[in-house]
């Protein structure tokens, strides 16, 4: 599982969805490796979102967050700047 949390007021969220996320050859990973994509919107800032966000020690937008198929091991938190390589480094390392 792959969850972006993410903003439409998030000028850092909305760059890395055009340079990284929504490239054909970063969705094509995920497919590869039978990935679920999830998005958490943060955009009127619920609360939901909110206690999910403190729940992995941060406060705001952008936080990506990949679960491998272990489910004892923790999740990895990439950074909030991403590359094409940070993803698919944590791709082949995590899964």
């Amino acid at each position: 599982v792959f969850i972006d949390f993410t903003a439409k007021w998030c000028l850092t969220c909305q760059v890395n969805k055009r340079t990284v996320l929504r490239r054909e050859e970063i969705l094509q990973a995920f497919r590869d490796r039978g990935v679920k994509l999830m998005e958490a919107d943060w955009t009127d800032q619920n609360e939901t979102i909110a206690k999910a966000l403190a729940g992995y020690g941060r406060q705001s937008v952008p936080v990506y967050v990949l679960y491998g198929a272990d489910p004892e091991a923790s999740p990895t938190l990439l950074p909030e700047l991403l590359t094409r390589k940070i993803v698919l480094d944590a791709l082949q390392n995590d899964l």
